[in-house]
């Protein structure tokens, strides 16, 4: 008898730490955890796009403010010659004013395309300053609700090692063959491996016991425990 009650006493600590262990991964706080890594995953996404977008523009706003200050000082050059007395031909210094005049004309193209390029880069900017906003908003709530996950799990391992002792005790007035032969009835049949006859309700087995089986079973001794003839179930008597 005192077998039967022990192995009862198993798996109805067994069934206990599965619960708990179910609760443990299902805690809330784990999906807010997941939902808030998507999001955070997503703004990260987002930023790196927008991101890459506005170092492109801004390299291409550099590279023509670099060139039209090339320009810039090519004109200058060439002014400081055309009027510094080192140009006496009269057709050389058309030459030279008209080239003038093409590169300051060249020049203020260029810097009107860096200005366009500042207007398409400003707001760019300020999608970035919104994403880090949002980041630190959802890393915030992140953190909350890993405080609150971490306490929980630590709970429930509390309860679960206090489980599992009480558990390592009963199972030691098992034998290991028994043991054994409930681990792999377990494996099949879950919570159910092991149940107490019950005459008035269809022997105690989630199937019905068959009228042969049931009757078989009436006229065992208390204290037997075995296989169900119908179901396989490990029954106790």
């Amino acid at each position: 008898m005192s077998e039967l009650v022990a192995l009862l006493d198993v798996q109805r600590l067994d069934n206990t730490i599965d619960q708990l262990r179910y609760k443990r991964e299902h805690l809330p706080e784990r999906a807010a955890i997941a939902e808030l890594d998507e999001e955070i995953a997503a703004v990260n996404s987002e930023s790196a796009e927008t991101l890459a977008t506005r170092d492109e523009l801004r390299r291409q706003e550099r590279d023509l403010e670099a060139e039209s200050r090339d320009i810039a000082e090519k004109a200058d050059n060439l002014d400081a010659k055309l009027y510094g007395g080192m140009v006496t031909s009269p057709k050389e210094a058309t030459a030279m004013t008209e080239e003038i005049a093409n590169l300051k004309a060249r020049g203020s193209g260029l810097e009107d395309q860096a200005l366009e390029l500042l207007v398409e880069i400003e707001p760019l900017d300020e999608i970035l300053v919104i994403a880090e906003a949002k980041r630190g908003e959802f890393e915030s709530k992140r953190a909350a609700h890993l405080e609150t996950l971490t306490a929980a799990e630590a709970e429930l391992d509390a309860e679960i090692a206090v489980l599992e002792g009480e558990r390592s005790t009963k199972a030691e007035e098992l034998t290991d063959k028994r043991l054994e032969q409930y681990r792999k009835m377990r494996i099949t049949y879950g919570p159910d491996a092991v149940v107490e006859f019950d005459p008035a309700h269809n022997g105690g087995c989630p199937v019905a016991m068959s009228a042969v089986e049931l009757d078989r079973w009436k006229h065992l001794p208390a204290g037997t425990l075995e296989p169900c003839s119908d179901c396989g179930r490990l029954v106790a008597k």
